[in-house]
């Protein structure tokens, strides 16, 4: 008989009324913001336990304020209808990028710039925590204070949870480092980089060490048509350039003034890939490049990149790659149109650890060059897959959202192709999507279906299903004796339950169908039970054991569903159980763990399993037998076509 584990704070037991969870309605989306006026330019980041936020600008006020919304995996909204207000001091009335991201504590981390300072456009940025308070004062951290023109940082979460941002101020370059308490950890007025000409466009990205990789650029010439040069260099946990020269990803020019933030991921070895597009040696015909930087700053492609595509008669844009890090492999795609810019595909190239192209010397055409007008917004990795979100126009500047998943081949693997998200026809602008986790992505955009443009999101799960699927997930009414409770900073582990964070900062949980045996001790305090329900007696407040024992009648256990349970006991020392369910014995099951900076620590289990319950233990130690330190680690199940992350805390 199995059981799912929790260490609950039970405040109450009551039952929870679900919200709005994902439609699974492409013509019905959710509706994440419909206040008046224009809602523009919307980000999306899905955190470490899986709850999703999406921020954008509001014109309600006739002001750009700032707000936030945050949803759990379902789609259920936790804080009230239009999100929470996070900044409505005076912004300008044209607006440039910005950024966010979640950290390990699954706080929100946003950063952007408004004119609050005397008309200055100057960087703020704000931690916001889950119960929607501000960690860092109602008005942010003000990063920079000046007559400059401030203009688009961006942000990551380092290692040990410190936030840097990064901005281009004229002429140069300005870091500054975070203490998750606010502290500015360079200086009041950061780290400044400049040069005899132009800095600008950085991107950062955490690795080891509290280090982080920023790509930036040097441009000379006039700012409308710059010559302008990539360069990458690693900076310390206090600043300092690690490399005694920035790394040359691209000097050959060609990358023009609107060519401003590339694609660049994690290589799992502290280095990264930059994928982008140039049109270098004088001509009108962009091409694709990627560079794969190592982390001592050597590169292990050619210099200047690897031409994705050679088609002389084709335009090449935005490129965005993934990287699987088990085959070596590295996959880009990108928008392809026609010499003009009239018709419009998506190809793809597939390269090897070397850096030689696997797809030919035109790569794959995954949709060819045609009428059909269709741009890709989102590359994302899900499993050993790749799924491509893009708009496909319909006419003038309207579109649906569609999607499509591939496989390491290049061959679609969703019945018809592609799965429409959205199928309303309607002018979509600034489309976004968050990293594929607990089996889903999340796109969002701007979208004027109503008149002014609202935001809109919507799931897709890795099966290419719309709306609350998998895991024994259900909607609608449940028959309980199990009972439900709130509960607050829990790591849960089961399958065919249900959390929904609330308003409180706490989360409620809904037990799927069933009949259940509830038993559970508390303190040395036996509950008492009435109709299946637990009834706590004496301190309500202390962790308790809570147990779920699903009762079967044959007596025989039941496994519907290949699914990753959890681990117990969690936080843990020395060691962890960690179990699993598989339904078809003809799969291999792989167990790896992670660290926070997305390291494999070691390969836990890889074998073929009988269909039914397992467990496999992790004491802790890494491939070579060492001890790790404390900290927040993700273990991760693959069988088949299933793919789940959970995390869990190790304590010493």
């Amino acid at each position: 008989m199995k059981k799912f584990h929790f260490f609950l704070l039970i405040m109450a037991l009551y039952v929870s009324a679900l919200l709005a969870q994902w439609s699974n309605d492409p013509a019905q989306n959710n509706a994440i913001c419909d206040l008046g006026g224009e809602q523009a330019v919307v980000k999306v980041v899905t955190g470490p336990i899986g709850e999703t936020y999406i921020g954008w600008f509001s014109n309600d006020s006739g002001n750009y304020d700032v707000r936030l919304q945050r949803l759990d995996q379902f789609g259920n909204e936790i804080w009230d209808h239009n999100g929470i207000l996070i900044s409505d001091n005076p912004a300008m009335s044209w607006l440039t990028d910005w950024d966010m991201t979640v950290d390990a504590d699954n706080y929100a981390i946003l950063t952007f710039q408004d004119i609050r300072n005397a008309g200055n456009n100057n960087v703020y940025a704000y931690r916001i925590a889950p119960d929607g308070s501000f960690i860092w004062g109602d008005d942010g951290l003000e990063l920079s204070n000046s007559s400059s023109f401030d203009v688009s940082p961006k942000v990551t979460v380092t290692s040990t949870g410190n936030t840097v941002v990064t901005w281009q101020s004229e002429d140069v370059i300005i870091m500054q480092k975070i203490a998750p308490d606010g502290t500015l950890l360079w200086g009041p007025n950061g780290i400044t980089m400049s040069c005899a000409d132009t800095y600008s466009w950085p991107q950062p990205l955490a690795v080891e060490d509290d280090n982080i990789l920023l790509k930036f650029f040097h441009d000379s010439g006039p700012p409308y048509s710059p010559t302008r040069h990539c360069y990458m260099q690693k900076h310390d946990t206090d600043g300092n350039s690690v490399w005694a020269n920035p790394t040359v990803v691209s000097n050959a020019g060609g990358i023009s003034a609107w060519t401003q933030i590339f694609s660049i991921i994690s290589d799992e070895n502290n280095g990264c890939f930059i994928s982008w597009h140039d049109s270098r040696g004088g001509g009108t015909i962009s091409y694709p490049f990627v560079q794969h930087v190592n982390s001592d700053g050597s590169f292990a492609f050619a210099a200047n990149g690897v031409q994705l595509s050679s088609e002389t008669n084709r335009q090449n844009f935005y490129p965005e790659s993934v990287y699987n890090a088990v085959s070596g492999e590295l996959i880009t795609y990108w928008s392809q149109t026609d010499g003009n810019q009239n018709i419009h595909g998506i190809t793809g190239q597939k390269l090897d650890a070397s850096g030689t192209a696997l797809w030919g010397n035109a790569g794959l055409n995954i949709i060819p060059v045609s009428n059909l007008y269709v741009l890709p917004f989102a590359v994302r990795q899900a499993n050993d897959d790749v799924i491509i979100l893009y708009d496909e126009g319909i006419s003038g500047m309207n579109s649906y959202t569609k999607a499509m998943r591939l496989d390491a081949d290049g061959n679609f693997v969703w019945t018809g192709n592609s799965v429409t998200m959205c199928s309303v026809v309607s002018n979509k602008v600034h489309s976004e999507a968050s990293q594929f986790s607990n089996n889903q992505i999340i796109a969002t955009w701007e979208d004027d279906r109503n008149g002014p443009k609202d935001i809109y999101a919507q799931n897709i799960t890795f099966e290419g299903l719309l709306g609350v699927i998998g895991d024994g997930f259900i909607e609608g009414n449940v028959t309980l004796n199990g009972g439900i409770g709130i509960v607050t900073d829990v790591e849960v582990e089961a399958g065919g339950v249900i959390v929904s964070p609330d308003a409180n900062g706490g989360y409620s949980i809904t037990l799927a169908p069933g009949t259940y045996d509830v038993t559970a001790s508390l303190d040395g305090y036996e509950p008492e039970t009435a109709a299946g329900v637990v009834v706590t007696s004496g301190n309500t407040t202390s962790g308790i054991d809570f147990i779920l024992e699903p009762v079967v009648s044959s007596g025989e256990i039941i496994v519907a569903d290949t699914r990753l349970t959890g681990n117990f006991p969690n936080p843990f020392n020395p060691s962890t159980t960690i179990s699993f369910e598989t339904t078809n014995s003809r799969e291999l099951s792989r167990i790896e763990i992670y660290n926070l900076k997305g390291q494999k620590v070691k390969t836990l289990m890889e074998k073929i399993l009988p269909a039914g319950n397992h467990s496999v233990v992790w004491n802790g130690k890494d491939e070579n037998g060492k001890s790790v330190t404390s900290g927040v680690y993700f273990y991760k199940m693959r069988t088949g076509e299933y793919f789940s992350t959970k995390k869990m805390i190790l304590l010493k």
